[in-house]
């Protein structure tokens, strides 16, 4: 019996000690490192070995320069392609993307866009490894790779591959390819962690410059705002903070504070969006986005019938706009105000219920143990707002996507608007209905501090910490479990030598090549390029694989910008509303960044040049803080009070004529102060005059080289 116990002990302990491995981050420091390949591709592990064999050659018949090394995953049984491009082709890449590189200062320095024909004039091009980051680099790969189109009909698992489509986006689309991904480089994923994620940071400033070169653009930008809109927050804590003190003295005081308070949001909001405005100009200037052409890309996505380009004269998908319009009407609209309509009725019925309850404690009706159950819809209330804050994320996505909308930035935009339409009655509706026609002030405090205190922090441990032991535990245990794949590896024999002879076919006839006076070796050596199937020890991109995806921005900056609603509308209820957000988007910062350096896949980056529509709508939510905060003082009956003389009608014809005043206001204000700072405007004119003057130069140059030879001919 303590033989059987002993070996029980065991057992767990081991188990216990694999995931105290998996949370104390080992597996990643331990993991075997791959720098050999940007991008990683993966298919299920079900999947059947002649379509691993046709992918093979597809990407070696349609992309003669792509670099292929293959590997088998232990953990979950499936094969790996380990992608790149040599670096002729990644130079090609880059002028298609239009990215912007530094020019030569006797060029005339500064930045402008890549071209592929005009390699002299770029500073460090003749360096592969540093040229390009690595974010940069796997954004060419995956245009690249989806990029490559099929140039003859065929039938594969009985699946159509039509000419001109996307090899990749018709594999993702019928489960052909699990998923394709780009992979860290953990020096310095690492190297971000210490200085950026781990709590002895918390009060330091972000290292920017890093988070951009290693994320990309839009990563970086929303940081940027996070940081900035969590600094400018100070303000409204600290006179949040003094109006708190003071008030509940007297009726006449707690009148004045309100006016205060409510005139001192509108400002401060305002400030905050011209001054973020004028930054994200700055920061689009330094990172070389500000003049970046919006163009019109299809998304990766995209689906439609195959029909020529009049402007192209190629085959792309073609999707009609009465389909979407039809789709619109019938399918996302219904579905929008059903959802709205349900959760609006979920919500007063609690509202109701907690009344019911409230009266019958207070007529006695209620046993005293019974007075728990006030707590009752407190939590249905958190309950059904935190399910239904799932739901209708999940469905703006399905419809956003089910539209298909050809350019990214309208997909974006239609998003947002859906999700913050949701949102608006999911987190608003219940504060504003106890504010309007409940009137019960004690009920409403009670309500904005669980929404401020518990609601905030929780959302932080169910986004970092929770995810985190999921997915850590998760690879514990499939690590265990790993050592069954040997047996069917085994079957798959025939497979392994079939993917062995394909690629050491296809590296004999690999010769190298140069670009201008770049010389570089892009053959493979054979550790590369044999599949390793020999060995059980774990890969970096393994644990990656493992890991959930990257889910946006669009959940981290909805749930900001309902918290600057907050703060708006109802911190003259409430003043310590921006206290609590400050305290909250201090853990923000941190959580966000565990999230993407701890938990989730690399993402693909992006280059943007600002923050896209939320920044319109906070806009537009100033002047809703201004007609809600109004109503707010004639329904506390503040202006009836300080002119106890003055007719009702009187009283909503002087607010009435305040609110279109300060709206007025707010609009000159706005319009009067140029978006882009005047030193941009200046550098930027520097700029162009001596990228003018070198090219000048250059034309004289050339033109006396001309005319000296014309002479030495002539002679």
């Amino acid at each position: 019996m303590s033989e059987q116990f002993t070996n029980v002990k065991s057992v767990f302990r081991k188990r216990f000690s694999n995931l105290s491995l998996a949370i104390t981050n080992r597996l990643w420091l331990n993991a075997d490192t791959n720098y050999e390949c940007d991008v990683l591709l993966t298919f299920p592990a079900r999947i059947d070995d002649h379509v691993i064999i046709w992918f093979l050659e597809k990407f070696i018949q349609l992309q003669p320069d792509i670099r292929i090394s293959i590997k088998y995953h232990f953990t979950t049984g499936v094969y790996g392609f380990y992608l790149t491009f040599i670096y002729e082709r990644i130079l090609k890449g880059a002028d298609t993307l239009q990215l912007e590189k530094p020019i030569k200062q006797e060029f005339g320095g500064g930045y402008r866009i890549f071209l592929f024909d005009e390699l002299e004039f770029y500073e460090g091009v003749e360096d592969e490894e540093n040229f390009f980051s690595t974010q940069e680099r796997q954004s060419i790969v995956f245009h690249l790779l989806y990029s490559i189109r099929i140039i003859e009909n065929e039938i594969i698992n009985g699946i159509k591959f039509k000419i001109d489509q996307s090899l990749i986006q018709r594999g993702l689309e019928k489960k052909l390819i699990r998923q394709v991904i780009p992979l860290h480089n953990k020096e310095q994923l690492n190297r971000l962690r210490e200085t950026w994620v781990w709590p002895k940071n918390i009060f330091k400033s972000q290292p920017i410059e890093n988070i951009r070169q290693y994320f990309g653009v839009k990563i970086a930008l929303y940081f940027c705002w996070l940081s900035f809109y969590t600094k400018a927050l100070c303000l409204p804590a600290l006179y949040g903070i003094f109006i708190w003190y003071y008030s509940g003295q007297s009726q006449e005081l707690d009148d004045k504070l309100f006016i205060i308070n409510s005139l001192l949001n509108i400002i401060w909001a305002t400030g905050f969006l011209i001054c973020w405005r004028r930054r994200q100009a700055e920061l689009a200037y330094q990172w070389n986005t500000l003049d970046m052409e919006q163009l019109e890309e299809t998304r990766a996505t995209y689906k439609g019938t195959l029909r020529r380009s009049p402007v192209t004269n190629k085959y792309e998908p073609y999707y009609p706009a009465w389909k979407r319009l039809l789709f619109r009407l019938c399918v996302t609209i219904p579905m929008l105000i059903i959802n709205l309509v349900l959760v609006s009725v979920c919500i007063l019925i609690i509202i109701r219920f907690q009344s019911w309850i409230d009266r019958q404690l207070k007529a006695g009706r209620l046993p005293s143990l019974m007075s728990l159950t006030e707590l009752l819809p407190k939590i249905l209330l958190a309950l059904v707002t935190t399910v239904f804050d799932d739901v209708y994320k999940r469905v703006c996505r399905w419809l956003t996507d089910r539209e298909n909308y050809r350019e990214q930035r309208v997909h974006d935009n239609q998003m947002i608007a859906k999700m913050f339409a949701c949102a608006c009655v999911n987190s608003y509706l219940s504060v504003f209905y106890i504010a309007f026609f409940t009137h019960k002030h004690v009920r409403l405090s009670d309500q904005l501090i669980t929404i401020f205190v518990i609601k905030q922090f929780w959302d932080h441990i169910k986004e970092a910490i929770i995810p985190y032991i999921v997915s850590n535990t998760r690879l514990s245990v499939l690590i265990q479990l790993s050592k069954k794949e040997q047996a069917r590896y085994a079957e798959r024999k025939d497979l392994n030598t079939q993917l062995k002879v394909i690629l050491d076919q296809w590296n004999n006839l690999k010769q190298t090549k140069n670009v201008d006076e770049i010389s570089t070796n892009y053959s493979f050596n054979s550790r590369d390029s044999i599949p390793s199937f020999e060995t059980l020890s774990l890969s970096q991109a393994e644990i990656e694989c493992l890991q959930p995806k990257w889910p946006d921005l669009y959940e981290d900056y909805l749930e900001l910008v309902i918290q600057f609603g907050y703060i708006i509308f109802l911190s003259t209820l409430f003043p310590l509303a921006a206290f609590f957000s400050l305290l909250s988007n201090i853990i923000e910062i941190r959580a966000d960044a565990f999230k993407l350096c701890m938990i989730c896949q690399r993402p693909f980056s992006q280059r943007v040049k600002d923050i896209g529509h939320w920044q319109k709508i906070m806009e537009h939510m100033v002047i809703a803080a201004i007609i809600v905060n109004c109503i707010f003082c004639s329904i506390r009956g503040v202006f009836r009070r300080m002119l106890p003389d003055l007719p009702f009608a009187a009283e909503i014809f002087l607010l009435v004529c305040i609110e279109h005043f300060l709206i007025i206001i707010c609009k000159i204000i706005r319009s009067s102060i140029e978006n882009i700072p005047y030193w941009v405007r200046v550098e930027k004119a520097k700029m162009e005059y001596h990228r003018r003057e070198a090219l000048t130069k250059l034309e004289c140059n050339a033109l006396h080289l001309k005319e000296n030879h014309a002479q030495a001919n002539a002679i």
